[in-house]
């Protein structure tokens, strides 16, 4: 196997190919290639993919973050890039991997805090009701705070990626404003520009 570390960026401009845990895995090849061209604000992360069998559709660990004691960083992922392991790949696309990039993207992550902070008490309570990962996170004993912001960040990808349907996307009632921010997101994940 290739020295992964000797691939990452040797400055904040350069930019290194992005790369599978498994050099020899062609779907994970042609996932980064899509990804990356429809995507390109994804290569700025350079992240390693890798498939596995587990218990979720997919788990991303930033850099330098460990995981939580049931869900370690995997040891074929360095500390220093960006790993997401893909637990269903028959089902896990292109757009699926840009949504997981988004959760450790720092444009990503001013935009959810923005949004969270001006949604309305309607829009919420959509979140409560759409939104598999607020439930989720209330059953994982997370605080009503940290379930608002994963429902946020699936609101996004919801819009964003088109991964809610047309239906709870336009039950959001985004106004002006929270759609301008939105597109902007959209925009950003397009060209790699903010």
């Amino acid at each position: 196997m290739a020295d992964l570390n000797a691939l990452a960026p040797s400055s904040q401009n350069a930019l290194a190919p992005v790369v599978s845990a498994d050099q020899n895995n062609p779907y994970v090849d042609s996932l980064l290639r899509q990804a990356t061209k429809e995507y390109p604000f994804i290569t700025q992360h350079n992240p390693i993919i890798d498939t596995g069998v587990g218990p979720y559709y997919a788990e991303t660990w930033p850099v330098n973050e460990e995981g939580a004691p049931d869900a370690k960083r995997p040891g074929n992922f360095p500390i220093d890039r960006v790993g997401v392991k893909v637990y269903k790949p028959n089902q896990f696309t292109h757009h699926d991997l840009a949504g997981e990039i988004l959760h450790v993207d720092p444009f990503a992550n001013e935009t959810r805090a923005t949004l969270t902070k001006s949604l309305t008490p309607a829009q919420i309570q959509m979140l409560q009701q759409e939104s598999k990962d607020y439930q989720g996170s209330i059953d994982e004993g997370q605080s009503t705070e940290r379930a608002i912001q994963n429902a946020t960040d699936a609101a996004m990808r919801g819009y964003v990626l088109n991964q809610w349907p047309a239906k709870a996307n336009e039950g959001m009632n985004y106004d002006p404003a929270q759609k301008a921010l939105l597109e902007r997101l959209r925009n950003y994940m397009k060209t790699g520009k903010q």
